[in-house]
């Protein structure tokens, strides 16, 4: 008991604890550098101790290396093969008849309204083949050529509207006078001529389209003279039933040597009988060419004909032959196409059904029409 109160009575802090002598206070003095010394460190540099490390390049590098670094050990060599490319090489030899590349329309805003836009400067590498002689200058300026042509520019605008344009006009004002509150003999008065002015702006929009087409082959005729000595024959597929999105240009292989010296053998056979009408079918443009001056030359064009004859319906055939309108048996094959009836042949068939006198008559408007018509009557020979 005397001992805890002792314990208690003992302030905290005031235990066994002795305190800690004095310490004399430090003596002030300045700050002395090296340079202030006696000098015995002045000329003696500091020296950094160094160690030999020798490396041994022969060694394998499978062996783990001394002083603990890790190093993995490589994985064993393997072929790694590369997969097969994908893309098919570009085709070197063509036939007549073939289709060499199709382009497509760039423009991809809105489609299925704004006409098909083709761009000159984006050469298809399918044109640079071996075995065509088609350089990228003439290619551009070939397609600059059709781009830049009015009757281009038409036909892509207007052939697939026209008609439809007119559709929804009408059947606008039929509803309008449906419901503009008339009735009686007025109404019945305004209905009959509604009528005849839809049907007479019917037969109009189709003769827009004729003409259209007919512009539309004489610009690509135009074209094809360009094309001509490379064995390129160009042609334009509209694929499109309302939009004119699906206009479709399409380079076919064609060698035109042989039909054109067929065709002018031909037209020497029908000279012979003037009452045919034959050069009023051909539907082209052979007048001779007069020089004026002191002394006028006249110079004939009628070895020109066949050529002409030629370019004027080559683009026709090209697209009969995209659609396989054309298609012959291998057993047969065509003139000068393995697989296709020839230019010659086309041409030949066509001037023969089409009347004489009549260079704009309905035979070129249902030319696609009676090659179908052929083809239900021999289907051996045009198969569809």
């Amino acid at each position: 008991m005397s001992e805890n109160n002792v314990s208690s009575k003992k302030e905290i802090g005031q235990g066994d604890s002795v305190n800690p002598a004095p310490q004399p206070a430090p003596s002030k003095a300045w700050v002395q550098f090296d340079e202030d010394g006696n000098g015995n460190n002045k000329d003696t540099p500091a020296v950094i101790a160094t160690e030999s490390v020798q490396v041994n390049l022969e060694r394998s590098i499978s062996k783990p290396a001394e002083n603990n670094v890790a190093v993995l050990d490589p994985k064993p060599m393997r072929n790694v093969e590369l997969p097969v490319a994908t893309v098919e090489p570009i085709r070197q030899g063509f036939s007549n008849g073939d289709i060499i590349v199709t382009l497509l329309p760039v423009n991809t805003r809105f489609p299925w309204i704004t006409p098909a836009l083709f761009r000159p400067e984006l050469v298809p590498e399918e044109l640079m083949a071996q075995g065509l002689t088609l350089t990228v200058e003439e290619y551009v300026q070939a397609m600059e050529l059709l781009v830049n042509d009015y009757r281009f520019t038409l036909y892509n605008v207007c052939y697939k509207r026209v008609l439809v344009v007119w559709i929804i006009l009408a059947f606008s004002v039929l509803f309008g006078l449906l419901f503009s509150g008339l009735s009686g003999l007025t109404l019945f008065g305004l209905g009959i001529g509604w009528l005849v002015l839809n049907a007479a702006a019917i037969f109009f929009s189709m003769w827009i389209k004729f003409k259209l087409s007919r512009n539309l082959e004489r610009c690509l005729a135009h074209v094809n003279k360009q094309l001509l000595r490379h064995k390129i024959v160009i042609a334009l597929d509209d694929r499109g039933k309302i939009s004119c999105h699906k206009v479709n240009l399409c380079f076919l292989y064609m060698d035109s040597a042989p039909c054109i010296a067929h065709l002018q053998t031909s037209i020497d056979q029908q000279e012979r009988d003037p009452s045919n009408g034959w050069e009023q079918r051909m539907d082209i443009t052979a007048h001779d060419i007069v020089i004026q001056g002191s002394r006028t030359t006249r110079l004939s064009r009628k070895q020109e004909r066949a050529t002409l004859l030629y370019l004027r319906y080559a683009s026709r055939w090209g697209r009969s032959v995209v659609r396989g309108l054309l298609v012959s048996p291998p057993a047969s094959g065509g003139r000068h196409c393995p697989s296709h009836t020839c230019p010659c042949q086309f041409i030949e068939e066509h001037l023969h059904c089409k009347p004489s006198g009549h260079p704009c008559s309905i035979c070129f408007y249902m030319s696609d029409r009676n090659v179908q018509a052929h083809a239900d009557v021999n289907p051996m020979h045009y198969p569809v």
